[in-house]
């Protein structure tokens, strides 16, 4: 089904209606969803940002009146690409990733957006550190590429937690990119065991000691995101230890 232009409802909330053109599948249950937009329009939108997809999914409790579900979905893409990105994790009896799990290329999916406060528009002159959990490191992605093209020389830190090695979504990407930028440091946390210390509790452990008990600077700049109360917490154990409010952004994925 070909897209249409984008329109205003009477909310005031542009809708914008694009296609799927292909789907790649990280691993089972994580998959990105690469969507276009018709000739002459683009989604101005800062790294970091998402959008609100509405789904024709059907009615339950949470449109008794038969509007569409709306759901949130970082924006793993970066303004400069001729595609938009969504990176989608399966979530069991969830109606929305079913709906968009069931897509095929040429589906019509329709979106409005760009929202959100966690977003990197240019990079402070500091050390950037990206603390991502799981596919939460999608938003943290363009944020990078971001803090990379714009130049500098402070370092740049990519903390990526996963429970297995082959969850590491984007790891090419950040090797990449590594490569080419002595400044740019990826390190993967993965949990080797089957121990009570999970992934999480490993990410939190690695940056407090790393970024908190080793030495007093505090200049440092945080985004955090993943899954569950990981990035509260490790926000809050930062501003706790000295880090500037500002300083520190956290995300739930």
């Amino acid at each position: 089904m070909a897209a249409t232009s984008a329109h205003e409802p009477a909310s005031g909330r542009r809708v914008y209606h694009a296609t799927l053109t292909r789907i790649h599948e990280h691993l089972p249950g994580t998959r990105s969803l690469f969507l276009r937009l018709p000739v002459g329009e683009r989604l101005a939108f800062t790294p970091g940002q998402f959008v609100s997809c509405e789904l024709p999914v059907p009615p339950r409790e949470h449109a008794a009146d038969g509007a569409p579900l709306a759901r949130a979905y970082s924006l793993a893409s970066s303004p400069e690409d001729d595609e938009l990105e969504i990176c989608v994790d399966r979530v069991v009896d969830g109606p929305g990733s079913a709906y968009l799990f069931g897509l095929e290329p040429g589906a019509a999916l329709a979106f409005t957006g760009p929202f959100g406060s966690f977003a990197l528009a240019e990079p402070p002159d500091a050390h950037l550190v990206f603390v991502g959990e799981g596919a939460g490191v999608a938003p943290l992605r363009p944020m990078v590429r971001r803090a990379l093209e714009r130049g500098g020389t402070r370092p740049i830190t990519v903390l990526h937690g996963a429970r297995y090695e082959h969850e590491l979504i984007y790891r090419r990407d950040f090797e990449s990119w590594a490569a080419r930028h002595p400044r740019l440091e990826w390190e993967p946390v993965l949990l080797t065991t089957e121990a009570e210390v999970g992934p999480i509790d490993a990410l939190e452990e690695l940056v407090l000691q790393r970024f908190v008990r080793r030495d007093a600077d505090r200049t440092r700049r945080f985004w955090i995101c993943g899954v569950g109360a990981m990035p509260g917490r490790l926000r809050d154990a930062l501003r706790a230890a000295g880090y500037e409010r500002k300083a520190v952004r956290a995300e739930q994925w």
